[in-house]
Protein backbone atom coordinates (compact mmCIF):
# COMPACT_ATOMS: atom_id res chain seq x y z
CA UNK A 1 0.00 0.00 0.00
CA UNK A 2 2.82 2.42 0.83
CA UNK A 3 4.30 2.14 -2.68
CA UNK A 4 0.88 3.05 -4.10
CA UNK A 5 0.71 6.11 -1.82
CA UNK A 6 4.20 7.20 -2.93
CA UNK A 7 3.02 7.07 -6.54
CA UNK A 8 -0.24 8.85 -5.70
CA UNK A 9 1.60 11.63 -3.84
CA UNK A 10 3.98 12.07 -6.78
CA UNK A 11 1.01 12.50 -9.11
CA UNK A 12 -0.79 15.09 -6.97
CA UNK A 13 -1.15 18.65 -8.21
CA UNK A 14 -0.22 20.71 -5.13
CA UNK A 15 0.07 24.50 -4.85
CA UNK A 16 3.45 26.10 -5.49
CA UNK A 17 5.61 26.08 -2.37
CA UNK A 18 4.02 22.86 -1.05
CA UNK A 19 4.93 19.21 -1.39
CA UNK A 20 3.05 15.93 -1.02
CA UNK A 21 4.75 12.98 0.69
CA UNK A 22 3.56 9.51 1.67
CA UNK A 23 4.08 8.93 5.37
CA UNK A 24 2.97 5.54 6.58
CA UNK A 25 -0.56 5.07 5.30
CA UNK A 26 -1.39 8.75 4.72
CA UNK A 27 -0.35 11.50 2.33
CA UNK A 28 0.83 14.72 3.94
CA UNK A 29 0.76 18.03 2.05
CA UNK A 30 2.99 20.57 3.74
CA UNK A 31 4.72 23.88 3.00
CA UNK A 32 8.41 23.73 2.21
CA UNK A 33 10.79 25.21 4.77
CA UNK A 34 13.12 28.12 3.95
CA UNK A 35 16.17 26.10 5.08
CA UNK A 36 15.40 23.49 2.43
CA UNK A 37 15.45 26.19 -0.24
CA UNK A 38 18.76 27.55 1.07
CA UNK A 39 20.42 24.16 0.71
CA UNK A 40 19.04 23.66 -2.80
CA UNK A 41 20.05 27.19 -3.77
CA UNK A 42 23.59 26.68 -2.40
CA UNK A 43 24.01 23.45 -4.35
CA UNK A 44 22.68 25.13 -7.49
CA UNK A 45 25.07 28.08 -7.05
CA UNK A 46 28.13 25.81 -6.60
CA UNK A 47 27.24 23.74 -9.66
CA UNK A 48 26.56 26.76 -11.88
CA UNK A 49 29.76 28.48 -10.73
CA UNK A 50 32.07 25.48 -11.06
CA UNK A 51 30.51 23.38 -13.83
CA UNK A 52 29.02 25.50 -16.63
CA UNK A 53 28.63 22.34 -18.75
CA UNK A 54 25.95 21.06 -16.35
CA UNK A 55 22.26 21.91 -16.01
CA UNK A 56 20.23 21.85 -12.82
CA UNK A 57 16.55 21.30 -12.07
CA UNK A 58 14.55 21.77 -8.89
CA UNK A 59 11.17 20.16 -8.22
CA UNK A 60 10.76 19.25 -11.90
CA UNK A 61 9.10 15.90 -12.65
CA UNK A 62 11.66 13.65 -14.32
CA UNK A 63 10.47 10.82 -16.60
CA UNK A 64 11.83 7.37 -15.80
CA UNK A 65 11.31 7.69 -12.03
CA UNK A 66 8.17 5.61 -11.61
CA UNK A 67 4.57 5.44 -12.71
CA UNK A 68 4.02 9.05 -11.64
CA UNK A 69 7.29 10.77 -12.43
CA UNK A 70 9.06 12.00 -9.31
CA UNK A 71 10.28 15.57 -8.91
CA UNK A 72 13.62 15.43 -7.05
CA UNK A 73 14.42 18.45 -4.92
CA UNK A 74 17.45 18.88 -7.17
CA UNK A 75 18.52 17.18 -10.38
CA UNK A 76 21.81 17.40 -12.23
CA UNK A 77 22.30 16.72 -15.96
CA UNK A 78 24.74 17.56 -18.74
CA UNK A 79 23.61 20.82 -20.33
CA UNK A 80 22.16 19.27 -23.52
CA UNK A 81 20.96 15.99 -22.01
CA UNK A 82 17.35 14.89 -22.13
CA UNK A 83 15.51 15.31 -18.83
CA UNK A 84 15.15 11.60 -18.08
CA UNK A 85 16.34 9.57 -15.11
CA UNK A 86 18.59 7.52 -17.40
CA UNK A 87 20.46 10.72 -18.36
CA UNK A 88 20.75 12.18 -14.84
CA UNK A 89 24.14 12.59 -13.19
CA UNK A 90 22.68 13.00 -9.70
CA UNK A 91 19.50 13.60 -7.73
CA UNK A 92 19.34 15.33 -4.32
CA UNK A 93 16.57 15.19 -1.72
CA UNK A 94 16.50 17.42 1.36
CA UNK A 95 14.74 15.46 4.08
CA UNK A 96 11.78 16.92 5.93
CA UNK A 97 9.89 15.26 8.76
CA UNK A 98 7.12 14.18 6.38
CA UNK A 99 9.51 12.83 3.71
CA UNK A 100 11.94 10.70 5.75
CA UNK A 101 10.62 7.29 4.70
CA UNK A 102 10.09 8.40 1.11
CA UNK A 103 13.57 9.94 0.76
CA UNK A 104 15.56 7.25 2.59
CA UNK A 105 13.69 4.13 1.46
CA UNK A 106 11.37 4.63 -1.51
CA UNK A 107 13.36 7.11 -3.57
CA UNK A 108 16.62 5.27 -2.88
CA UNK A 109 15.10 2.18 -4.49
CA UNK A 110 13.37 4.12 -7.29
CA UNK A 111 16.40 6.22 -8.26
CA UNK A 112 18.78 3.24 -8.12
CA UNK A 113 16.55 1.09 -10.31
CA UNK A 114 16.27 4.03 -12.75
CA UNK A 115 20.09 4.05 -12.97
CA UNK A 116 20.72 7.47 -11.40
CA UNK A 117 24.50 7.31 -10.67
CA UNK A 118 24.48 9.46 -7.51
CA UNK A 119 21.70 10.08 -5.01
CA UNK A 120 22.46 12.55 -2.21
CA UNK A 121 20.19 12.79 0.83
CA UNK A 122 20.65 15.88 3.00
CA UNK A 123 19.19 15.45 6.49
CA UNK A 124 19.26 18.70 8.47
CA UNK A 125 17.66 17.25 11.60
CA UNK A 126 20.34 14.58 11.91
CA UNK A 127 22.99 17.03 10.59
CA UNK A 128 24.31 14.52 8.04
CA UNK A 129 24.39 13.87 4.34
CA UNK A 130 24.25 10.42 2.75
CA UNK A 131 25.66 9.81 -0.72
CA UNK A 132 24.49 6.70 -2.55
CA UNK A 133 26.50 5.57 -5.59
CA UNK A 134 26.79 2.54 -7.89
CA UNK A 135 23.10 1.85 -8.60
CA UNK A 136 21.71 -1.67 -8.98
CA UNK A 137 18.18 -2.93 -9.59
CA UNK A 138 17.75 -3.37 -5.81
CA UNK A 139 19.40 -0.21 -4.47
CA UNK A 140 22.80 1.41 -4.29
CA UNK A 141 25.93 -0.66 -3.75
CA UNK A 142 27.84 2.13 -1.96
CA UNK A 143 26.48 4.42 0.77
CA UNK A 144 28.54 7.00 2.63
CA UNK A 145 27.18 9.14 5.49
CA UNK A 146 29.12 12.13 6.86
CA UNK A 147 28.44 15.19 9.03
CA UNK A 148 26.69 17.99 7.15
CA UNK A 149 29.68 20.31 7.58
CA UNK A 150 31.83 17.92 5.51
CA UNK A 151 31.93 19.01 1.84
CA UNK A 152 30.47 16.48 -0.60
CA UNK A 153 31.32 15.87 -4.24
CA UNK A 154 28.35 15.62 -6.61
CA UNK A 155 29.06 14.75 -10.25
CA UNK A 156 32.65 15.87 -9.77
CA UNK A 157 31.81 19.22 -8.15
CA UNK A 158 32.60 19.86 -4.48
CA UNK A 159 29.66 21.39 -2.59
CA UNK A 160 29.42 22.78 0.94
CA UNK A 161 26.03 22.17 2.53
CA UNK A 162 26.56 23.86 5.91
CA UNK A 163 27.23 27.54 5.24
Amino acid sequence: MHDELVELAAGMDVPEGFRADAQGEVIIVSPQRPERWRIISDIDFCIRLNAPNLRTTSDVKIPGTGEHDKAPDFGLFYKNAELHASKALAFVEVVSQSSQETDYVDKTRIYASAGVPEYLIVDQERAVWTLNTTPTADGYRTTITKPIETPVEIAGVQVELDR
